[in-house]
């Protein structure tokens, strides 16, 4: 063939080549492996959080229908009616350009303990401050431990974030205060849903759990694990982002089926594009053998990647002076940029480091 037409030729097979190499290989076996995924609706309903709770004092008026009534008392601790919390932010506009990029962080901050320095330093760390989306796990209202205060209202105040909380947890050793999930973001909020676990091998009246905390002798609690969804828009479409929190008193088979409801619930709205992250409870030592596989193989039979895996051991670790990823922050449908663990931190204000990603729109 002329050389014209070879040259021509040659450079459209590099061109391919590169495209291949510069894709993540898991991304894109991730989406060759479910090319049914049901896709969001192009004319999804959004509806704005509503600023429902968000200047109420959290210690008198409580989220959940049974407030600090003792689990004894109750016909069954486990089953919590409660409304979602949530606070929009007046500097932000719905109507404006939807973000084509997002840093997106997820941390346990046990509870708000140091919530001074935990505002601190998600205002001013140079990875930290630049977040657009927080996922946060371990988040109190109204409790003893961390000032009598509602965490999620108190950061997003201090970050100009607008928030969500869902309730896991009412907490009897801490006054009978509320505890549970948070998301807090720079851009507009819409559709939070909230959701209680309902896997294990214990069973009250119908419903499901790992374990009862109603019994538990030093942290007596009503509820069960919940997790916490949203979606924001993201480049042409929706991402929805969870926040969820693993039961610890639990075996591999009941965490994996926690994560199989989340992933569930991403099927029944549905979302495509997706954010699943939090502290998921998973203890073997980096390089050990992962007795939680059935977990993360649900995940990625769902087109979730794990962005952080392929870093080196010591860069992956999420807990101070331990071996272990324990936090985790699974995509899917979105093109990651960048990540990281903010785990070089002398004096973390909890005991987990925060775990972030760049992401755009595919």
């Amino acid at each position: 063939e002329p050389p014209t037409e070879q040259i021509m030729r040659a450079a459209a097979c590099l061109a391919f080549v590169l495209a291949a190499c510069a894709s993540d290989p898991g991304q894109r076996d991730a989406q060759d492996a479910c090319p049914n995924l049901a896709a969001t609706p192009t004319n999804a309903t959004l509806s704005r959080i509503p600023a429902a709770h968000a200047s109420d004092d959290p210690t008198t008026v409580r989220l959940c229908q049974e407030g600090a009534t003792p689990p004894d008392q109750l016909e069954n601790p486990w089953d919590l009616h409660c409304e979602v919390a949530s606070g929009p932010s007046a500097a932000i506009d719905e109507s404006a350009p939807a973000p084509s990029r997002l840093r997106v962080v997820e941390w346990n901050i046990k509870f708000g303990t140091e919530l001074t320095r935990v505002g601190d330093l998600l205002a001013t760390h140079p990875i930290l401050s630049l977040a657009d989306v927080l996922l946060l796990v371990e988040v109190d209202r109204g409790c003893n431990r961390s000032g009598k205060v509602d965490v999620s209202r108190e950061l997003g105040a201090r970050l100009g974030m607008e928030w969500v909380f869902g309730v896991e947890f009412i907490e009897h050793s801490q006054g009978g205060c509320e505890e549970g999930n948070a998301i807090l973001s720079r851009h507009a909020l819409f559709n939070p849903v909230h959701r209680f676990h309902n896997v294990g091998k214990i069973e009250r009246g119908g419903l499901h759990s790992p374990y009862d905390w109603a019994l538990d002798a030093d942290e007596p609690r009503t509820g069960r694990r919940s997790f916490l969804g949203a979606d924001l828009r993201f480049g042409k479409g929706l991402l929805h982002v969870v926040s969820a929190h693993l039961e610890n008193r639990s075996n591999a088979e009941e965490r994996g089926g926690q994560i199989s409801e989340i992933v569930q619930l991403l099927g029944e709205l549905p979302r495509k594009a997706a954010c699943v992250a939090g502290d998921f409870n998973v203890f073997p030592n980096i390089g050990e053998a992962v007795i939680d596989q059935s977990l993360f193989d649900s995940l990625s039979g769902a087109c979730f990647v794990n962005p952080h895996a392929d870093m080196p051991d010591a860069e992956r670790r999420t807990r101070p002076n331990l071996n272990y990823q324990i936090d985790f922050t699974y995509l899917r449908a979105v093109q990651i940029i960048e990540r990281g663990v903010v785990n070089d931190l002398p004096d973390v204000p909890s005991d987990h480091y925060p775990v972030w990603v760049d992401i755009a729109p595919r």
